[in-house]
């Protein structure tokens, strides 16, 4: 088995090459890499925890084999769970970050990557065990059509994994502290609001919170 702290190591190494290379790249930044990247132990924790967290959550179910990991990024997530034996959908926006990545290491055959907005493409229901959406939903405006689309694409014993950050004043202070590369205004919500889209729609609930008493990031699952 490929454990997470080995598969953890080997981006890290890749993703300073990347940002060594790519000095100044919108893109890398948007996909997190620096922050995938940093040598700071506590934004090192908070980033790679969620990553942990989730992956360890959807290792309970022992049926799973179908997994959808929206908003890839730099395919970090669809490699470990491909080389752990789940079969994966990977999509996001657009592909650059991952193409870079891509050119420093070989993916699992047992990947099949979706470049472009998922919702025009035509997935029969009931196709995922398990849809991975972390830290990407607070990016979208829309977000009631996406929900409705995970929510016809969820098995029916299927759950959904979402992580996000609070942007309370804490979350945005440590933004600017932490560097130039993560001081964008893109979030358009939190995952307080997030959840509250979901729950029309699934149940919710908080599996894990980061950090404690001050909340950074939240990661809950939400299900039919």
């Amino acid at each position: 088995m490929n454990t997470f702290n080995s598969i953890k190591k080997k981006f890290k190494i890749i993703f300073n090459e990347i940002i060594q290379q790519e000095p100044s790249n919108y893109e890398i930044d948007e996909a997190a890499l620096p922050a995938y990247a940093h040598k700071n132990i506590l934004i090192d924790y908070l980033f790679w925890k969620r990553i942990e967290v989730a992956y360890k959550y959807a290792q309970k179910n022992k049926k799973t084999k179908n997994v959808l990991d929206f908003g890839c990024g730099s395919g970090v997530l669809s490699y470990l769970l491909a080389k752990n034996k789940y079969n994966v959908t990977s999509c996001d926006i657009e592909f650059s970050p991952l193409n870079l990545v891509k050119t420093k290491l070989n993916f699992p055959e047992n990947i099949t990557f979706i470049e472009g907005d998922i919702i025009n493409h035509k997935i029969p229901e009931n196709s995922f065990d398990i849809i991975f959406a972390l830290d990407v939903l607070e990016h979208i405006d829309n977000l009631t059509d996406y929900i409705k689309l995970f929510k016809k694409l969820l098995t029916p014993d299927g759950i959904i994994i979402i992580s996000g950050p609070t942007e309370n004043i804490f979350y945005k202070i440590g933004r600017k502290l932490a560097g130039k590369r993560f001081t964008g205004d893109y979030h358009v919500t939190n995952i307080s609001k997030i959840k509250q889209d979901f729950s029309p729609y699934l149940k919710v609930k908080t599996i894990k919170k980061l950090l404690f008493p001050i909340i950074l990031f939240e990661i809950f699952i939400a299900k039919k």
